[in-house]
């Protein structure tokens, strides 16, 4: 089974709707994978979200990442992915959650920018990530545009698809 794992000390960066779609996009494919969430906010969220034998399991952490769970969770991962807002207020959660992953795992690290529109502060963000992802290594970095139909999809708990 693999593992995908979903983190950020920062909430509102989204953890749950990226989590939600990588595991709607499983379900389209047939693949059987299983939805947890550490999440406190959503307890209702997963409960038929789970198979027996997945091949893939995917899992929303908290925003609160220094708990046990969440770093056994990350040491156990085959791939861990950093959702984060393309602004400067981002910055500190964000580089603190890169240090600690980079601490607890020895897999790929894909950073998710959520939310990449055409102003200045995104662009200003995604200028400094370009600096830090080559300093930190990190491996992958996906841009998320900024979009109605991703809120949208998140009130009607469905997929964006």
């Amino acid at each position: 089974m693999k593992t995908v794992v979903f983190v950020s000390e920062k909430g509102g960066v989204g953890k749950t709707r990226l989590s939600d779609e990588l595991y709607f996009y499983y379900t389209r494919q047939n693949v059987p994978v299983s939805l947890h969430s550490f999440d406190g906010q959503y307890k209702n969220r997963n409960n038929d979200k789970k198979v027996d034998n997945p091949t893939v399991a995917v899992v929303d952490t908290p925003g609160r990442i220094m708990d046990d769970k969440t770093i056994q969770t990350i040491q156990g991962a085959d791939i861990v992915v950093i959702p984060t807002r393309p602004t400067g207020g981002n910055i500190e959660s964000f580089t603190r959650t890169v240090s600690l992953v980079k601490e607890n795992m020895d897999c790929p690290v894909i950073v998710a920018v959520n939310g990449v529109n055409r102003f200045t502060a995104s662009v200003s963000f995604m200028e400094w990530l370009q600096k830090y992802r080559q300093k930190e290594n990190l491996d992958v970095v996906l841009t998320i545009p900024q979009s109605e139909a991703i809120v949208q999809a998140e009130n009607c708990r469905c997929s964006v698809n």
